[in-house]
């Protein structure tokens, strides 16, 4: 019986907030959390419901330890946008330092974990949940490739976008200079085709990156991405890029590293391959 009314409770949970009922929604939160303790993205709407009750003391403490402890696990773009969170209930918090001083700390760990996740992987079959969250681990482990004075200023220039099912995030052929690391949600991958139709090419969830060419060359967009669902995303501009690395010229050549890395899963070499299946004879170079 009691499980029942805590499942139900959830369940009322966006009902509860649509009619201001912020007192059954945090019961209903804080029931489930007795239960699931370490899921994150409670802990996050636990945050966001106080924030809106108007308890921001509480909410902002809710913030800080969820996000320090998704740095100390490895989780630097789910901490980077709790840590813009923050910042948007307080502005005055140097969260960005604070954030380095996690990743410096945790830097060899995170790296040696990351190698026995690799090695696991090649070894056996894992649960999706495991796979989603390895890719979220890999995609984080570009921070911890900056010096700290470096980070602190990467991490400032990064900004946190919200989109709502169905918003266009890019659009093929427009000129583009940002990279984005989607963090939350699903966004769809489109390319047109030579008779003017759109062909879905994929679809990015947390951890997966897109734009990166754009953000290295400032080449045209080469497709077309929406929102499946709710999505966020942390985006990296290539003028703060260049910004940064009249400084720390170390900087774009990281970011060139870890593009290069990773170009077998990006959105651009689906693209490329597609483009070089339909004709091979095309010769295409580096994809945009």
């Amino acid at each position: 019986m009691k499980l029942g009314a805590t499942r139900a409770g959830i369940d009322n949970l966006d009902q509860f907030l649509a009619r201001k009922e912020y007192a059954k929604a945090l019961d209903a939160i804080t029931a489930e959390l007795h239960k699931n303790p370490d899921q994150f993205n409670l802990r996050l709407r636990q945050a966001e419901i106080l924030d809106l009750q108007g308890d921001r003391k509480r909410a902002l403490f809710i913030y800080h330890d969820v996000a320090e402890a998704q740095a100390r696990d490895g989780f630097y773009a789910r901490a980077i946008a709790i840590y813009k969170k923050i910042l948007r209930l307080d502005p005055e918090q140097d969260v960005h330092s604070e954030l380095a001083r996690l990743i410096e700390e945790n830097r060899k760990t995170t790296m040696a974990a990351e190698r026995r996740r690799k090695e696991g992987t090649a070894l056996s079959e894992r649960a999706s949940e495991q796979t989603v969250e390895l890719k979220e681990l890999q995609a984080s482990s570009l921070f911890a490739h900056f010096e700290r004075e470096a980070l602190i200023q990467v991490l400032a220039s990064t900004e946190l976008r919200s989109y709502d099912e169905g918003d266009i995030i890019v659009t093929e052929g427009e000129q583009g200079s940002s990279l984005f690391l989607v963090v939350g949600g699903t966004v769809k991958v489109f390319t047109r085709t030579p008779d003017g139709a759109n062909l879905a090419l994929a679809e990015l969830g947390p951890g997966d990156f897109f734009g990166e060419v754009s953000l290295l060359t400032s080449k045209p967009r080469t497709a077309t991405i929406t929102a499946k669902t709710k999505a966020s995303a942390i985006v990296l501009d290539r003028a703060d890029v260049d910004q940064i690395a009249a400084k720390h010229p170390e900087v774009l050549t990281t970011l060139e590293d870890f593009c290069r890395q990773r170009a077998h899963q990006t959105v651009e070499a689906v693209i490329r391959r597609l483009r070089s299946a339909a004709d091979p004879r095309s010769g295409e170079g580096s994809p945009a």
